[in-house]
Formats: C-alpha cells, structure tokens, sequence
C-alpha cells in the first residue's frame, strides 16, 4: 500500500486532491459559459448570476471530490471505482436533468425526479439561466450540495486516515 508511505498530512493530500478537481470544475463552467454566451444564451440572472454560478460549480466539485475520495479511499481499489461509475451515473439519468420536474409525464419518472437531489442540483444552475432570481431552486441546490459535502468530506477525511494507517 504505497499511500501509507507518503511524506504527506492525510489532510493536505486530501485538501490537494479537492483542490484539483475544483479548479477543473471551475474551468469547465469558464469553458461552458464562454461558449454559451458567444452562442448567444443569455443570463436571466444577469453578471450577479454567472459569478454565483462560478461559486455554486466549485461548491459542486468540493461535494463530489470529496464523495470521489471517499469511495476511493474506502476501496482502495481503481476496478471498484469504475465499477461504480455506471450506479453514480443513473442519479443524473434519474433526475430533471433532460426536462423540467413539471413537465414530466410519466408519473414513477416524475416522482423519482422529485426524490433525488441531483435534480435540485440542476435547478438551481437552469434557474440562473432561465428564470433569473428563483430563491427557492437557489436554496435546494445550494442546501443539497452543501449538505453532500458536509456528509462526505468528513467520511473521506476519516476513510483516508484509515487507508494510511493500513499496513
């Protein structure tokens, strides 16, 4: 088990390793927003909405870096992770992500979509483009992914402590 031979902190690895994948989140919506713009989509929110959508992606990659690490570390296994991309995968596919809760027929769809917090998580991005200022979808998706990085940093924190300690 080489990660119990590095030189490092459990936490500065753990905090380098969030901190990657934010600054790639935070790039990637730099990247969608540049191309969205220059493709003429405009902002319902205004400036105010672009930057607080540039804060809630890196809240957003705090919350699945850390959900990522935790798996990670807790396995300990690249197979197993991969295994598990496919069961993280449908909360995206089971979730308003290709069309908006109210306008979902199908009535098992609709409440699965209802269920997941993915959905709010979508919402409130879509909410800052669309709608302008939707307090309620801001709060959820704000609420659900904080939420999700208070649960997971700590289990990532204490799963990694424990992969170090492994011998």
């Amino acid at each position: 088990n080489r990660l119990a031979l590095t030189g490092l902190r459990d936490w500065a690895l753990l905090v380098g390793q969030v901190t990657g994948v934010v600054v790639l989140g935070v790039f990637q919506a730099v990247f969608y927003l540049v191309v969205g713009l220059s493709s003429g989509v405009e902002f319902e929110s205004g400036p105010a909405g672009i930057a607080v959508l540039l804060v809630y992606a890196a809240l957003v990659s705090i919350a699945f870096a850390a959900l990522g690490a935790w798996l990670a570390f807790r396995t300990g296994s690249g197979e197993t992770i991969q295994a598990l991309f496919p069961v993280l995968f449908v909360f995206l596919f089971i979730s308003s992500m290709n069309t908006p809760r109210d306008l979902i027929d199908v009535e098992w769809f609709q409440t699965a979509a209802t269920l997941n917090p993915v959905s709010y998580m979508l919402e409130a991005v879509r909410s800052l483009i669309i709608e302008g200022w939707n307090w309620e979808a801001l709060a959820l998706g704000f609420g659900f992914t904080i939420l999700l990085a208070l649960i997971t940093i700590p289990l990532a924190a204490r799963a990694l402590r424990t992969r170090m300690t492994r011998t």
